[in-house]
């Protein structure tokens, strides 16, 4: 049983490991973010100013020069006059900059949302009760209207030009400059999310010597968008985008070309919307139910999903989401509580049974490296368990039930915006972000160690050793790079373990064993 339990525990924690450095390992490292206020409209004069009359698109990888930016009391918007192309928005409640952004002239910044193949020479911006509305003209009779909403994240964008033109709505870039620390670029059906990482379009595979080639654009759809708004996360723990980008076109067919996903103008105006905000299920649901998929739950996702559903039920009678967690994770152990009990008191008939077994071994020990004699032991040892209606193997069920939950809850709050900077108790500020100080995961580490001592003694003692210490010290070092809500429910999930334990072995009465 002893041996089990290291089995689990040691492929719990490799399929952890695996798991965050698989997802860390796809993504950029972060850049961080610069909070500039911005005020309600700004242009910013150009370096070099535009050449009248121009009809040759600019260059793509060169610095904007100049951008013009619209504001409501959500987020920043800013625009190139060239293309009207949207490169920049800014989360007004704490700064978070949505695109990579330039770091100084020359540097690569994103290159732009909806933008358009031919050359701007002027805009005008007029208020209106809907919201800011800035039109990019030229005089070839080309227009590219955007209107800013007074309050909120969807953006109306109307463009008309008198011949055929290209409005790109996600540009697909040569280098993964221009989408540093952004995750997936997506399309949305409904029947499911078509995604792929931008690392995986614009770099090598690693088995590309093995003919390995790079992914394209997911297929286009009338929804198409990308992630956006990146974290700052620690050596172990994945970058979380908590933003998205989303298009909507129910006016014109979106096209995935070598430029990117693309719709054509032409001298009827085509409408779309542009969602430039949070992956709050409740937000994206009202802008359009199809596009709530973009929240991303992982490989657990249905059960992630429903998880929230709980926590959020919970959160709303509580108030604060880390006792929502505290008292989430009381249901569960008590839904819990009784394959956990059958759990421990295995272990201690295990226990019971341990002069049995060794007497059983002991008799086959003469036959050494035998094949048919060990299997014959494991048969009369297998008899002496049906015999006494024991199954060896009833411990392991509450493990199998608990792994799916702490994934699912990992990947829940990577992926959730509601979650997002939402403080508990004292130093915790930030739930979705790691322990500041190690609290949670080292009182969890103690609990482990504590409970580990206060089962039963069986089998190999140099094992128990590695049980007792080696197992806790890695869990540690696993749930000290993770969110603290992950950390929270599995530290109050062993502490109610530790209890469960002693209250089981305080009540557990030997039975003689038949043989």
């Amino acid at each position: 049983m002893q041996n089990r339990n290291i089995l689990w525990f040691t492929l719990g924690t490799l399929i952890l490991l695996g798991a965050q450095w698989f997802v860390t390992s796809r993504y950029a490292p972060v850049v961080p973010s610069i909070n500039n206020p911005a005020p309600t409209i700004t242009p910013t004069e150009p370096i070099t100013p535009p050449t009248p009359m121009a009809v040759a698109k600019p260059t793509r990888g060169l610095s904007p020069g100049y951008t013009v930016t619209i504001s409501n009391p959500d987020i920043d918007v800013s625009f190139r006059k060239d293309t009207g192309a949207l490169v920049q928005v800014k989360w007004l409640r704490d700064g978070t900059l949505f695109f990579p952004h330039q770091t100084s002239p020359g540097t690569e910044g994103f290159i732009g949302l909806g933008e358009s193949s031919r050359v701007f020479t002027d805009h005008r911006a007029e208020a209106k009760a809907s919201g800011t509305v800035i039109d990019f003209y030229n005089d070839q009779g080309d227009h590219l209207i955007w209107t800013v909403p007074t309050q909120g994240y969807i953006l109306e964008v109307q463009a008309t030009s008198a011949t055929p033109q290209t409005l790109t709505l996600v540009p697909l870039p040569e280098t993964m400059g221009p989408v540093t620390n952004l995750g997936r670029v997506f399309s949305i059906d409904e029947n499911q999310v078509n995604e792929t990482l931008w690392s995986d379009i614009l770099t090598d595979p690693f088995f590309s010597f093995l003919g390995d080639e790079r992914e394209v654009l997911p297929i286009a759809t009338q929804r198409v968008g990308i992630d956006a708004g990146v974290e700052e996360g620690a050596a172990f723990q994945p970058m979380s985008h908590y933003f998205a980008a989303i298009w909507k076109s129910t006016a014109g067919p979106v096209s995935a070309s070598t430029l990117g996903y693309t719709v054509q103008t032409s001298p009827t105006p085509i409408a779309l919307q542009l969602y430039t905000g949070p992956k709050e299920l409740g937000v994206l649901s009202s802008f359009d139910p199809i596009s709530s998929q973009a929240v991303s739950f992982g490989f657990f996702g249905a059960i992630a999903k429903w998880m929230f559903y709980i926590l959020k039920a919970i959160h709303t009678q509580v108030g604060n989401w880390g006792w929502s967690i505290v008292v989430f994770t009381l249901i569960l152990r008590g839904l819990l509580w009784w394959p956990n009990t059958k759990q421990t008191i295995s272990m201690l008939r295990m226990k019971d049974f341990e002069p049995h077994q060794k007497s059983i071994q002991a008799k086959y020990e003469k036959y050494g490296n035998d094949m048919s004699k060990k299997a014959e032991m494991q048969r009369e040892l297998m008899d002496l368990y049906k015999k006494n209606n024991h199954s060896p193997f009833g411990g392991c069920l509450p493990m199998l039930l608990q792994m799916p939950v702490l994934f699912s809850l990992w990947s829940m709050l990577q992926a959730v915006f509601e979650l997002r900077n939402a403080p508990f108790i004292g130093w915790i500020h930030n739930l979705s972000g790691k322990d500041p100080y190690y609290v949670l995961p080292v009182l969890m580490g103690l609990g482990m160690i504590v409970q580990t001592a206060m089962t039963p003694a069986m089998g190999d003692p140099q094992q128990r050793k590695i049980m007792m210490f080696m197992m806790p010290v890695m869990m540690v070092f696993i749930f000290a790079q993770s969110p603290a809500g992950l950390c929270l429910y599995y530290t109050v999930f062993t502490l109610i373990g530790l209890a469960q334990t002693w209250w089981v072995k305080r009540n557990y009465v030997s039975q003689p064993i038949k043989v």
